[in-house]
């Protein structure tokens, strides 16, 4: 194992040339945020893998905080923040556009870089007023407790997880972090130590490297129970870093751990690379699962992805309550999106239902309930008694998951809103929109293949 990792080191790790431009680039940026610091009253520290030495090759990202007083108030930090964002990159003649996080900061491309600039302040732990507050406690923690190897190993684990599609602690993604990363190889001391124990982890799992909690049945059932796998931030004895990792992801990364543990190979360590499935694969699969696929088609808002994708799955939920509410079993669903598009994938037991339905009621010694079961289906229904039970059969209104899903979205901003379709969505919605099953959903997975990537992934899935 030892021989396939270092090789794959040797592949990952940024080149000298890489690390001289790199360094060229930051000791200009910190000479401009030097000379401003002391009209701005701030302290320049960079932060993220570039500060703690952990950046895998080709890495373009490069985060500069500005660390205010704590005495100052919010608003304050935010104008001062961006007024000497804007500052900097231009003063490197780049170009800078406004992001959001906690609160507002400069993104701007310098010399071929992405540079970050985030105003936060200059605290203890237990006092962030926000969580970028943290992130240079993150820095100092990993320069402390990591050593020069071991950086390489957390490049092995990042890869390793990439590799695979669980890395990334965004909302789309809900996988490791690069400071989960580093947490878990200063835990375990490197990654052929990490991966075996790995390979044996169970839901609930407790990682605590500064033994911060005694009981970690405490942990498991109580503090953080929902949690796969519970990390506790070295800095922040009250944050799980781990907790947006999925369960799902949790169990890949388990799998995966496994097989390479059993076979260290290339193979297992890069994993397989999935391409979009061809149509008539696609069709295949969907004749031989005898389900129906239904996708919701709408061009995406202009939000951040940590925004789109809860709001997406949100939608994708609620639909599927309301489709269940009508009989129409949902098998199973997932959303995807090219930030043109959003899709919404929903594959039905049926289509169609039969235009009778049947609705159990009460008992009929229940005399309240009864009274109330009766005079809402009497008349045009027939009301029967099975079993000393009330059922009423009655005609549905939508014998069509179609029919239904297009008298639900085709409608008003505000109507969807009430509906709970969620906000940023519902305006796109009811603006243009697309829902297809059958052939027509076979002409969207036609033209998308980032949506027939996501469908191999789909019919593909084995978490054991």
């Amino acid at each position: 194992m030892k021989a396939i990792l270092n090789s794959i080191i040797d592949e990952i790790i940024p080149d000298l040339a890489e690390v001289k431009r790199l360094k060229k680039t930051c000791e200009k940026l910190e000479d401009v945020a030097t000379d401003l610091s002391d009209e701005y009253e701030y302290k320049p520290m960079f932060c993220g893998s570039i500060a703690k030495d952990t950046w895998l090759k080709n890495k373009k990202d490069v985060d500069l905080f500005l660390l205010f007083n704590e005495d100052l108030d919010m608003e304050e930090l935010e104008e001062r923040g961006l007024e000497v964002g804007k500052k900097i990159i231009k003063e490197l003649n780049g170009r800078w556009d406004l992001a959001y996080a906690d609160h507002p900061y400069v993104q701007g491309r310098v010399h071929g870089f992405e540079v970050d600039i985030v105003p936060a302040y200059d605290t203890d732990p237990e006092d962030i007023k926000s969580s970028v507050d943290r992130t240079p406690w993150h820095v100092r923690w990993v320069e402390k407790n990591l050593t020069e190897e071991q950086r390489d190993q957390v490049r092995l684990l990042k890869k390793f997880t990439k590799e695979h599609g669980i890395y990334g602690s965004d909302l789309k993604t809900k996988g490791f972090s690069g400071y989960l990363c580093e947490i878990l190889i200063g835990e375990y001391g490197s990654f052929s130590k990490l991966i075996k124990s790995a390979a044996e982890w169970k839901p609930g799992t407790v990682v605590d490297p500064e033994e911060k909690f005694k009981s970690k049945s405490y942990l498991r059932r109580k503090k953080f129970k929902d949690d796969a796998l519970i990390t506790i931030d070295p800095v922040d004895k009250d944050r799980n870093v781990s907790s947006v990792l999925s369960d799902e992801n949790f169990l890949l990364f388990v799998k995966m751990a496994k097989k390479f543990s059993e076979n260290p190979s290339k193979k297992t360590f890069f994993g397989r690379k999935l391409k979009p499935i061809r149509m008539d694969k696609l069709q295949e699969n969907i004749d031989k699962r005898g389900t129906d696929f239904m996708l919701i088609e709408f061009d995406a808002p202009d939000v951040h992805t940590d925004v789109l994708y809860p709001q997406m799955r949100k939608m994708n939920r609620r639909i599927e309550e309301m489709l269940e509410d009508e009989g129409f079993v949902v098998l199973r669903k997932d959303v995807w999106s090219n930030k043109k598009k959003c899709i919404l994938i929903m594959e039905l037991e049926v289509d169609e239902l039969p235009r009778i339905d049947k609705r159990e009621g009460p008992s009929i010694f229940d005399r309240k309930n009864s009274g109330r079961f009766v005079e809402r289906y009497s008349g045009e229904h027939n009301l029967l008694v099975e079993d000393g039970k009330w059922y009423a059969e009655y005609f549905r209104k939508w014998t069509t998951a179609l029919e239904f899903v297009r008298d639900l979205l085709y409608d008003e901003e505000e109507t969807l809103k009430k509906e709970g379709i969620p906000g940023h969505l519902a305006k796109k919605v009811s603006d243009k929109l697309t829902i297809a099953t059958s052939n027509h959903s076979l002409q969207i997975f036609q033209k998308e293949p980032g949506l027939r990537k996501k469908m191999a992934e789909y019919f593909d899935k084995d978490l054991a």
